[in-house]
């Protein structure tokens, strides 16, 4: 991705070919396990996806200054045209849009503006063994038709009896959604 903070995470995606290639690994895949991606690579999909299959590189400022005077102008740039087709996306929207509607996170769903989104658990490793201990996560976009925000939320070791990504990160997530909805007058209905 290139990211402008430096130390930025290089993605570990798995190859038939690595040694500890076995034969869970594609099922273990395909549910986050067995790879290593930071959040802002898994960002960085979720807004390809919003973006109508358009993958760009995220960037944090604009321009940097000094004496208010532009030193360095920074532009994202893309990454991928095109990241699947046309009916897959259409799929994979409805299928995010599902999961806020009626899925694991309808706990976070608002009558005021449509989320799409994930929600997610994954069990923690210590010492070469998975151990009770999770991350959670809810990585989505609002509003889900007409897409200018993007968001993921992590929570590290949640405590409690529900340690899910729907009961501990998504509302994380429809906080600060509703709180940029409540500050951007563009997204509200005319009355």
């Amino acid at each position: 991705v290139d990211f402008q903070i430096m130390g930025e995470a290089k993605p570990y995606i798995k190859k038939t070919t690595d040694k500890s290639w076995r034969g869970v690994t594609l099922p273990w895949m395909s549910i986050g396990y067995e790879l290593k991606l930071a959040p802002i690579h898994t960002l960085t999909l979720y807004n390809a996806i919003a973006n109508g299959g358009k993958m760009i590189s995220p960037i944090i400022i604009k321009e940097s200054r000094i004496g208010g005077k532009p030193v360095e102008h920074y532009e994202s740039h893309i990454l991928n045209d095109q990241i699947c087709s046309t009916p897959t996306l259409r799929k994979v929207k409805q299928m995010l849009e599902g999961v806020v509607e009626r899925g694991t996170a309808k706990n976070i769903k608002t009558e005021k503006y449509k989320i799409a989104g994930k929600t997610g658990t994954a069990q923690k490793i210590e010492n070469g063994r998975y151990v009770q201990k999770y991350y959670t996560s809810f990585a989505g976009y609002f509003p889900a038709d007409n897409t200018k925000y993007s968001c993921i939320v992590i929570v590290d070791s949640p405590k409690g009896y529900y340690m899910e990504g729907s009961t501990t990160a998504a509302p994380v997530f429809r906080e600060i959604a509703d709180k940029i909805y409540s500050t951007d007058f563009i997204l509200h209905k005319p009355l």
